[in-house]
């Protein structure tokens, strides 16, 4: 018996993002622009914007988190749902 398994060593994670009342669509155009980000569009709910994003490891989400989405003027909050 033959199994094959495919391993993808990219860690895909939809971050749920916050934004400052009003300040929606800036935001948008903002994560947009990151490489990481493969999709975003905004949502109505309890969050604004949701944003499909593509990076190599955890570590690497970590620091997209930190020191790109949450600095973006207008991200109040953001969660994050890492896909398996």
């Amino acid at each position: 018996m033959l199994v094959i398994c495919f391993y993808n060593p990219m860690v895909v994670a939809f971050v749920l993002i916050m934004s400052k009342t009003g300040q929606e669509k800036e935001v948008l155009a903002n994560i947009r622009r990151l490489n990481e980000v493969k999709e975003a569009s905004i949502v109505f709910g309890d969050y604004d914007i949701i944003a499909k994003v593509d990076v190599s490891n955890v570590e690497n989400l970590n620091d997209l988190l930190l020191s790109k989405i949450r600095k973006i003027p207008g991200v109040s909050m953001t969660t994050t749902l890492i896909g398996i």
